[in-house]
């Protein structure tokens, strides 16, 4: 099972199971303290995981923190309720549908609000209990990784395209 400390709403660190994953461009956090409702339900909670910024002499800066917010967009928070499902099913099939990352990059992050939903004990054990070896799972240990690995993959992206238009004028000199 996958533990990440974190700081919750009240200030306090806490050990929390948790899924770290990006989609739809944005950074997700979905944990459990394995509190269970009346009817046996396990509650989890989901937040947008955010770079928590103060305003300086000279603008907006990083303070070092992450943050968890709540997701207000209820058409935002419709595509993370089909991220979860797609999350168990990734777990039941050994397969990714959303890029999943590393738990310890949660480093200081604070919880200022979430969003709660409840699912059975057999989904909790799905997501949380079976083996995540074959999750291709993000190791590295700082928030600036995706950006790193987006600015390369531009770059390569790039090289390719100035290939593709080398080899394009030589067609066309070729043609002409």
């Amino acid at each position: 099972m996958n533990m990440v400390e974190i700081i919750d709403i009240n200030g306090n660190k806490t050990s929390v199971s948790g899924i770290y994953y990006i989609s739809h461009n944005n950074y997700y956090f979905i944990y459990t303290k394995k509190e269970q409702d009346n009817d046996n339900h396990i509650i989890f909670y989901i937040v947008k995981i955010l770079q928590e910024l103060v305003n300086g002499v000279n603008g907006p800066s990083p303070t070092g923190y992450l943050i968890g917010l709540k997701i207000n967009d209820d058409n935002e928070y419709n595509l993370v309720k089909c991220d979860i499902t797609n999350i168990v099913s990734d777990k039941e099939n050994n397969t990714e549908s959303v890029k999943y990352l590393d738990l310890s990059m949660l480093k200081n992050l604070k919880i200022q609000d979430y969003r709660t939903f409840k699912l059975s004990i057999d989904i909790y054990n799905k997501m949380f209990e079976q083996n995540t070896s074959n999750l291709n799972i993000d190791s590295n240990n700082n928030n600036s990784v995706s950006m790193e690995q987006l600015i390369k993959e531009n770059e390569n992206l790039k090289k390719e395209l100035e290939e593709y238009k080398r080899k394009l004028s030589l067609i066309n000199e070729i043609i002409n």
